[in-house]
């Protein structure tokens, strides 16, 4: 009979079965469906799913240390899913086999072809490095089964799969914080498990030099300990014990050994001109002033960098480079080119004499110091290029224009990325604003939220050209260590957002799909049940999303579960449980409502979800923005302003929209006419990042939304010195008047002041409601 084959995106399942009295009683299906998501699944229903049982081989081509390695991988997790010992063979093996082979006939290096059947599976990769990813597919469709009582057993079926990007990186700094060699192995493991090939390794920072380098032995005898830590930057708390640790060459090769077994190579990070204070504490020679230099002991961008101008800090950094060349073989060199203020630079001799030198000038795009710094890089660069490497850097390195064969990590925000490949250089795209998992801010962002934030991500933008495009190489995420001191944090800092990462690394646009992905998170998530991974555990939390009916002046309000569990809730503020209203459709509410929800599950319930919605005459009215946001501040546009949420301190939530170089201006359709006598806008006030209040508030009404007349405006102060971090109201009232449109238009402050760090750059004014009444 022919068999028929079919595509399948559901869920695992469960299947009951009566076997024979010597194996288990039933067996448990699992999914070729995981995460990431392959680029074609064809699952073969007419056929039994391959079940693993003790007798169970792996078989591998004599003579392959790599396939071999990766035989003995497969086995434990084999071991690690279903507590079942099988054995490794090169012996020819058909039926009840795992049978492990290359095939150079598959196009794609790191591609690979799976075939389940009944009887065996077959995974061919087109290297052995596809051959260890298809491994991966099997260890995550394996369902865990380690109660003796269910068979794991793989759905029939084939897999043809392959990586989108060829860079697919994950970063850590141990720099702020040390992190032992064992911790660092389990990250590894980490990374494999989300098919990531390279390990970037954040060795050097202002706080701790963590890397042994043999030519300058003080760099881990002073440079790698400071006296105490921040513990919080409002407080100015320290934990007053010394914080310490580096890594021998011997050790950092044992960790370039451990990925290299498992497909992933280190790309060390040695982080210069900037970020060199533990380095000036150890050679104090190397910096603009002489010192003496201390080590900080909290958080920031410093003025003491590595001298531009001093031929032994040059040296230093083309030493450093080759010891680090020689424990790394990684085609890529990470040397930082980040944070790196020129205020010593512009007042150094040596550094104005090297200018003159080279006969560096201002130009429109670049001041001379910024082009020292490009020469200082591309300096460096060649000792890379030497040795037949490749210089990775970070996006700051566009600011004096970049050197021959630099390739960039664009962190800042994709604009980096985009005008890296435009000047067709590659780029891969790690911006802060999605794939900095140790955000304070973005961390706020709860359950599906934050995965849906990192997932939404696409590091191909369409201003690219065709041929643009085939610069951008890949895509990282990046844990930094100022507030992440052990393995709890930083697990749950990664975890699942590792997840969502490794779909936008991997699977091809068109086979992607958010809510598919939630379906195939359970199984990930049993994985690092069983591995004792702190993942988040708000993935459980019920996702409250509120969208504006505009034309009936209501809120829609569902209830998101990533596994679609049960919801209760209440809208009168008070705690929900299992005999609250049980949410079967959407709700639509037109008054003020504190909406708490939990998700009910056999094994327990959620953390409550809060959401408040606070009504006016304009909330949940057509909002029209009249100027253009700032791109990375848009979100909903006019909608965010009046959907009734409010926003809190992290601007970057989606609550608030941001406007900078111009004035906020917005017109509202209240649908019919209405009396009115005050308006507002809600505003944030966050001076250190350039976020000022308004200082100018006008009112102006239409009956047509075409013709506008004012009706009121004031004046409201620019910012003071000191002034702290908060959110601001500003009102304003006239006297009652009827109108059908209102034009609310808030003043911006026309430039920082002279007691700011960046006086005279436009000011930020964001906004999360505005109101009329």
């Amino acid at each position: 009979m022919k068999k028929q084959f079919m595509q399948w995106a559901g869920l695992g399942m469960w299947v009951a079965l009566t076997l024979s009295a010597c194996t288990p009683t039933k067996r448990e299906v699992g999914n070729l469906n995981v995460i990431p998501q392959p680029q074609e699944i064809v699952q073969n229903f007419q056929e039994n799913p391959f079940v693993i049982h003790s007798g169970t081989k792996i078989v591998y081509p004599a003579g392959n240390e790599k396939l071999e390695r990766t035989a003995e991988f497969l086995a434990s997790y084999i071991k690690e899913a279903t507590g079942l010992t099988v054995q490794c063979t090169t012996e020819n093996k058909e039926s009840d086999a795992i049978i492990l082979s290359v095939d150079t006939a598959i196009k794609q290096k790191e591609g690979y072809r799976l075939e389940v059947t009944s009887n065996n599976i077959r995974l061919a990769g087109g290297s052995e490095a596809g051959v260890f990813y298809g491994i991966q597919t099997l260890h995550k469709s394996m369902p865990v089964t380690k109660d003796r009582e269910s068979a794991s057993a793989i759905p029939a079926g084939i897999v043809n799969d392959y990586p989108r990007f060829d860079y697919r990186g994950f970063m850590v700094d141990v720099g702020r914080h040390y992190f032992p060699v064992s911790y660092l192995k389990q990250i590894i493991d980490m990374l494999a498990l989300h098919n990531i090939n390279y390990f970037h390794w954040h060795l050097t920072e202002d706080q701790g030099w963590r890397i042994e380098i043999k030519k300058y032995p003080k760099l881990t005898e002073i440079g790698s300990t400071r006296p105490r830590t921040l513990m919080d930057w409002s407080t100015r708390e320290y934990d007053e014990t010394p914080h310490s640790g580096f890594y021998t060459q011997e050790e950092a090769k044992e960790i370039v050994k451990y990925a290299a077994d498992r497909f992933i190579t280190v790309i060390p990070e040695v982080d210069l001109p900037g970020h060199m204070m533990a380095a000036l504490a150890s050679y104090p020679e190397l910096g603009c002033t002489g010192g003496p230099y201390e080590i900080p002991c909290e958080w920031g961008v410093f003025p003491d960098v590595l001298c531009g101008g001093n031929t032994k800090a040059l040296e230093f950094a083309k030493d450093v480079l080759n010891e680090i060349m020689d424990i790394f073989p990684s085609p890529y060199i990470h040397i930082g080119g980040d944070e790196c203020p020129k205020v010593r630079w512009k007042e150094c001799p040596k550094c104005q004499a090297k200018i003159r030198e080279l006969g560096l000038k201002d130009t429109p795009k670049h001041n001379k110091e910024n082009r020292l710094q490009t020469y200082f890089m591309a300096e460096v660069g060649k000792v890379i290029s030497e040795r037949g490497r490749k210089m990775l850097g970070w996006d700051e390195m566009l600011e004096g224009g970049l050197a021959p064969g630099a390739t960039v990590m664009s962190w800042t925000s994709p604009r980096g990325g985009i005008e890296t490949a435009r000047l067709h250089h590659n780029a891969i795209m790690t911006p802060i604003q999605y794939l900095y998992f140790s955000n304070p801010t973005y961390n706020r962002i709860k359950g599906t939220k934050s995965l849906e934030r990192v997932y939404t991500f696409e590091p191909v933008s369409d201003e690219l050209t065709e041929e643009e495009k085939q610069y951008i190489i890949g895509a990282q995420g990046c844990i930094w260590t100022e507030w992440t001191r052990d393995s709890l944090k930083m697990e749950w800092q990664i975890l699942p957002r590792m997840a969502a990462l490794s779909e936008i690394q991997w699977t091809e646009p068109a086979h992607k799909d958010f809510d598919g992905f939630l379906n195939r998170l359970p199984a990930l998530l049993a994985i690092y049940e069983d591995r004792g991974y702190d993942f988040r555990q708000d993935i459980y939390d019920v996702t409250i999303q509120v969208v504006p009916e505009e034309q009936e002046g209501k809120a829609k309000v569902f209830f998101l579960t990533f596994d679609n569990a049960e919801v209760h809730y209440t809208l009168d503020g008070s705690e929900p449980n299992a005999q609250s209203s049980l949410y079967t459709d959407t709700l639509h509410l037109d008054k003020d409502a504190v909406i708490q929800a939990i998700a009910v599950r056999p094994q327990g319930n959620s953390s409550i979800s809060k959401e408040e919605i606070h009504f006016n005459a304009v909330t949940m009215k057509p909002a029209t923005l009249n100027v253009e946001p700032h791109k990375s501040y848009t979100f909903q546009g006019g909608s965010t302003l009046t959907d009734g949420l409010y926003g809190d301190l992290n601007y970057r939530s989606g609550r608030w929209v941001g406007f900078y170089g111009n004035n906020p201006d917005i017109t509202i359709d209240m649908q019919e006419p209405k009396e009115i006598s005050s308006a507002f806008i809600n505003t944030l006030l966050n001076p250190g990042d350039a976020i000022f209040g308004a200082t100018g508030l006008k009112i102006e009404i239409s009956d047509d939304g075409k013709v506008f007349r004012e009706i009121a405006s004031k004046k409201i102060p620019v910012l003071e010195k000191g002034t702290k971090m908060q959110i601001r109201k500003e009102e304003i009232s006239f006297d009652k008047v009827k109108t059908r449109y209102v034009r609310i238009i808030a003043e911006t402050t026309s430039k920082l002041p002279a007691w700011h760090s960046m006086p005279g750059k436009n000011a930020f004014l964001f906004v999360d409601e505005i109101g009329v009444e």
